[in-house]
């Protein structure tokens, strides 16, 4: 009686050691704090709600901040684009149905569960990764125009 008495303490103590942690932090949380508050990329707080879509959908299976993996970085993605009239709602169409052919023979996987705003959002983050150029982005309707 007495050694089931010690392995049942034992195994209490090991659940007990094993849920310890910050129960409410979970590995999606983690990345997007990692992604949004890094000491070389400190994202400004309009564009921190598309950081948070990025990271809660699968596009880091094939997409990258600064490298290519699958489909192209994202600081590519808006260096080639961002400048552009009307790319925002296009690329809003790319991430919600899919597209194929744009960057070489993959297939980006289509997300209908997203809203236009929510895409827009995306977009707009990962246009803020490109430092070279500064938009006005206020609101979430209305066109992407370039400050002066």
């Amino acid at each position: 009686m007495k050694k089931y008495s010690c392995y049942i303490l034992a195994l209490l103590l090991f659940f007990v050691a094993c849920n310890s942690g910050n129960s409410g932090a979970t590995g999606s949380h983690n990345a997007t704090e990692s992604l949004i508050n890094t000491a070389a990329n400190i994202v400004p707080e309009e564009f921190r709600n598309g950081a948070r879509l990025i990271t809660a959908n699968d596009c880091f299976t094939c997409h990258a901040v600064d490298s290519v993996v699958k489909g192209p970085a994202f600081k590519i993605i808006a260096q080639k684009y961002q400048h552009l009239d009307g790319v925002v709602s296009n690329l809003s169409r790319s991430i919600i149905s899919g597209s194929k052919g744009i960057w070489g023979d993959e297939q980006m996987t289509a997300h209908p569960n997203l809203s236009n705003a929510d895409a827009r959002e995306m977009i707009l983050y990962i246009f803020s990764l490109d430092s070279t150029h500064t938009y006005d982005t206020t609101g979430t309707r209305g066109s992407l125009k370039k400050q002066p």
